[in-house]
């Protein structure tokens, strides 16, 4: 009577638990995982259209959780932080794709808080700025890839302008804010 007990729990735990796979229109592997009445649960991978990793994070029932790392197209690594029941939750780096530091900074349920710092592709600092619940309050810094101070905008308590800048200091776009939040 135990063996046939344990046998059934195993069968019905190999039918409710199976592995998934999905593919581009093209035929290349897409992500891969595992399936638990009918929610992603455990490893999964996600996949360039040119077979290299894009993604690999875990899953409970169908919401993102612990560390998640996400890769540029040449394999370098692009972003690693932490998610918590689908939410990105405390500290995320993100890296060029040479390798070199892009940016980093915490969020909360999702929500950029506090200090956020960016640094240009050479690895010299960019900007850095100030979020409170996923708002863009403001700018303490603006610097091109020499390490020259730029005009940051106006950005104060949430609301006024951001430049945004290239490596070599010309400007490439101005946003205007209100309450932390781009205004249309």
């Amino acid at each position: 009577m135990r063996n046939y007990l344990l046998s059934f729990l195993t069968l019905i735990l190999f039918i409710s638990c199976k592995s998934s796979e999905t593919f581009y229109e093209t035929g290349e592997l897409k992500m891969k995982g595992k399936m638990v009445d009918q929610l992603k649960n455990g490893q999964w991978k996600y996949y360039h259209q040119n077979g290299k990793m894009y993604q690999k994070g875990s899953f409970k029932d169908d919401k993102e959780t612990g560390i998640w790392k996400i890769y540029h197209e040449n394999e370098t690594l692009r972003q690693i932080g932490n998610f918590k029941e689908g939410k990105q939750d405390g500290q995320w780096l993100f890296y060029h794709d040479n390798g070199n530091k892009e940016g980093v900074g915490n969020l909360a349920s999702g929500k950029m808080i506090g200090k956020w710092i960016w640094y240009h592709s050479n690895g010299n600092l960019y900007t850095e700025r100030l979020y409170e619940d996923g708002n863009l309050m403001e700018i303490f810094s603006c610097y091109d890839g020499k390490g020259n101070p730029l005009e940051k905008g106006t950005l104060k308590k949430g609301t006024g302008s951001l430049n945004s800048y290239d490596i070599d200091g010309n400007r490439i776009d101005v946003q205007n804010f209100e309450n932390g939040k781009i205004k249309n």
